[in-house]
Order: C-alpha cells, then sequence, then structure tokens
C-alpha cells in the first residue's frame, strides 16, 4: 500500500510540474524580439515556447499542412485572415506591432538628408529588397519605390531575398552596398561600422500591421492565451517599441 502512494505521488507530481510546451511560429522580422519576450515568459511561467520562424507566406504553408503550431505571429494582417476556418479559433486577431522601413547604403558619399533623395539622385548597381510577391515589407518596399517615382528605373537593379532578414544578410555580406530593411533590424549593423541608414518616410507606404492569431491546434493550450495577454502588457509593448515597432 506505502509503495503503491509512493508512486502515485511521484507520478502526479512530475504531471503538475513537469513542463509544457506552446509552438510559435514567427515572422523572421520579428524574431529577435520574440527571443527576448520568450524568455521574460519562461521566466513568469512553467512553460517551454518552442519558436519556428521563416517568411509569412512559409509559414502559412506550414499551418495548412497541419504544422503542429499553435500560435501565428505574421507581418501582415491579409495572411492570418485567409487561413481556412479548420486551422483558428473564434478568438479574434490583433495587431501586436506595427513595422517600418529604413534604407542602409555603405555609399552616401554627397550625404543625402533620407532614402527619397538618395534614391533619386543617385544611380546603383543593385538594391535588394524581400520579394514582394511572399513578403509584407517587400511589398511595402515595393509600393515605396513606386510612389517616390523610381520603379520603372531602378527595377532592373532589384536583388529579391527570401524574406526581411535575408536582405540583412545580403548587405551584410558586402555583395550588395543598399538595401530596404526592417527598422527593427538597425541593430545588427553595429559591429559593421560602416555604412549609413536613411529616413523612410512612412507617408510612401502604407503601415506594415502585424498581427497574431491563435490557431485551432492550440486552442486547448491552457498557455496560450496567457501568452496573447502577455503580448498586449505594458511591459511587452515596450520591449517591441525598444526594436523600433510602433505599437497601439
Amino acid at each position: 500500500m506505502i509503495y503503491f502512494f509512493f508512486i502515485f505521488f511521484i507520478v502526479f507530481n512530475f504531471d503538475v510540474y513537469a513542463k509544457q510546451s506552446l509552438s510559435l511560429a514567427v515572422a523572421s522580422n520579428f524574431v529577435e524580439p520574440l527571443k527576448l519576450i520568450k524568455t521574460k515568459f519562461e521566466k513568469k511561467n512553467n512553460i517551454e515556447l518552442t519558436i519556428v520562424k521563416g517568411s509569412t507566406s512559409q509559414l502559412y504553408s506550414q499551418i495548412i499542412n497541419n504544422a503542429p503550431i499553435e500560435i501565428f505571429l505574421s507581418a501582415d494582417q491579409f495572411t492570418p485572415k485567409k487561413l481556412p476556418k479548420k486551422f483558428v479559433t473564434k478568438k479574434p486577431q490583433f495587431t501586436y506591432a506595427i513595422g517600418r522601413l529604413v534604407l542602409w547604403t555603405n555609399y552616401n558619399k554627397k550625404k543625402y538628408k533620407n532614402a527619397r533623395t538618395f534614391l533619386r539622385g543617385i544611380k546603383i548597381n543593385k538594391l535588394v529588397i524581400a520579394n514582394p510577391k511572399v513578403s509584407p515589407y517587400g511589398k511595402a518596399s515595393k509600393d515605396f519605390l513606386k510612389n517616390i517615382n523610381v520603379w520603372d528605373d531602378i527595377n532592373t537593379k532589384l536583388v529579391y531575398a527570401n524574406n526581411i532578414n535575408q536582405v540583412v544578410s545580403f548587405l551584410y555580406s558586402g555583395n550588395i552596398k543598399t538595401g530596404l530593411i526592417s527598422y527593427s533590424d538597425k541593430s545588427r549593423f553595429r559591429e559593421l561600422k560602416k555604412g549609413v541608414f536613411l529616413e523612410v518616410s512612412e507617408t510612401f507606404y502604407p503601415e506594415i500591421k502585424q498581427d497574431v492569431i491563435l490557431l485551432a491546434k492550440g486552442k486547448e493550450n491552457h498557455f496560450s492565451k496567457i501568452f496573447l495577454k502577455f503580448l498586449r502588457t505594458s511591459e511587452i509593448k515596450q520591449v517591441i517599441r525598444s526594436f523600433g515597432y510602433k505599437v497601439n
């Protein structure tokens, strides 16, 4: 009898105290902020967050192919909305961050004031942007280039990256000297100690509203709702702002 209760005690306590997990799919531009959010969330909860990263379109494809993903942090609003109903819950999606573009260049001898005057006043060999067909940041980049009236002159010189993070990789390697990146990626250039950032006016492209949605696979996970609530706290909003995003 004593042996039975001893085994029961061990099994019961293992079940109560064993770490649970929560799987998050996140657009590549938001990986660094999410790492910090993950650390803060895990300190306050007995859980391990698993991060799956990629372009928004790649993550969408994984979700509709039944990948074990419970929460989707997209780089836009449209992609979560187009998920078939069987993959989502009735809990509405919401905007967790609003992204911004900035231009980085290693060629700015004339000290141009912003990205618009730079791109209209200089001839460049190559400009790297995220692919507009698969990346919300790429679409915003294309809109910007069209709205400042340089698209017709520059589109043959464009190099397309799979996502906004890969744009940074191209620039960091030194193979391409100019590109449109996420404002949140500015910190990754500190070690280079060269090149300049030029402002990309938000009047020339639509707001990059990034939405999060609870997926059907996360419906029964108690921590999914806790995480979504945590994402809206003032503490986490401040973290998100520190990476250059706007937050409502």
